[in-house]
């Protein structure tokens, strides 16, 4: 994004311009993917125009996502530039909406209170996996290479493939569920209820009735085990540009707002 030099004066756009490109060199050589650094570069801009965070209409998620972007550029400045710039951080806690998770305590109550093998599968699919409730959903025993320990998404909500990694211990469950439970099941999906493919609604229900059976009083939704297992890679040490490719975010900019809970539980 170029400034519109007939609204300020012709040193200050060159000088503005010449630190934004720094900017997108700093950002280059720390990993950023071509995606994120666009809309890096856009807040960084906007920053430069107004010196202000716009919250005109902004859903509590984006504005996170905003606040994000000004403060990595804020953090630029600081360090590179040598120049240090107030961020209303308090103002901005008050009005985000943060995003939710269980603890890893939490995740294993839930497993114990699995009654069955395929809900077992349902709570790991999310949890382990990180799929979103639509992948789950459609998962196909074709899609599954126990040999290979990988599970290829071929419907997500980017509309990109992408080959998600089965640990042992769920690779172990997969391979149980699918030689004892899925022959006497029609159909290709991986997840079948009595009459049929399980929907995402009866998803959803599966996990409601394993949380009646725990003590935990959170509401129980299918992108919590998401958001849980983001947060716990981060705080296990995985590099976000893995856990973005993990997770299948079309930008690291999404991932990156987990570090905002990893730095809040610290």
């Amino acid at each position: 994004m170029t400034l519109d030099p007939r609204k300020y004066n012709l040193k200050r756009v060159t000088m503005i311009e010449e630190r934004l490109q720094n900017y997108k060199k700093y950002l280059e050589l720390k990993g950023y993917q071509a995606s994120s650094i666009r809309g890096l570069l856009k807040r960084a801009s906007l920053y430069e125009k107004d010196n202000s965070l716009s919250r005109v209409l902004l859903k509590p998620s984006t504005l996170q996502l905003y606040y994000y972007q000004k403060k990595t550029y804020l953090n630029y400045l600081s360090e590179v530039e040598q120049q240090t710039h107030y961020l209303a951080e308090e103002h901005y806690k008050k009005e985000q909406s943060p995003i939710e998770t269980l603890s890893l305590q939490e995740v294993q109550e839930l497993e114990r209170n699995c009654k069955n093998l395929r809900d077992k599968i349902v709570l790991i699919g999310l949890y382990s996996l990180g799929l979103r409730l639509s992948e789950i959903a459609n998962v196909e025993l074709e899609d599954i290479d126990l040999n290979q320990q990988i599970v290829l998404i071929k419907k997500s909500k980017t509309r990109k493939q992408r080959l998600v990694p089965i640990n042992l211990k769920t690779n172990y469950l997969l391979k149980k569920y699918i030689e004892q439970e899925r022959p006497i099941a029609k159909g290709n999906k991986l997840l079948q209820g009595l009459k049929g493919d399980l929907t995402p609604d009866g998803i959803y229900q599966i996990l409601k009735k394993i949380q009646k059976r725990t003590p935990i009083k959170k509401r129980i939704y299918p992108h919590l085990l998401r958001h849980s297992i983001a947060s716990h890679l981060l705080s296990q040490g995985m590099e976000l540009e893995h856990i973005s490719q993990f997770l299948g975010h079309s930008s690291i900019s999404s991932t990156e707002l987990y570090t905002h809970i990893e730095s809040i539980e610290k």
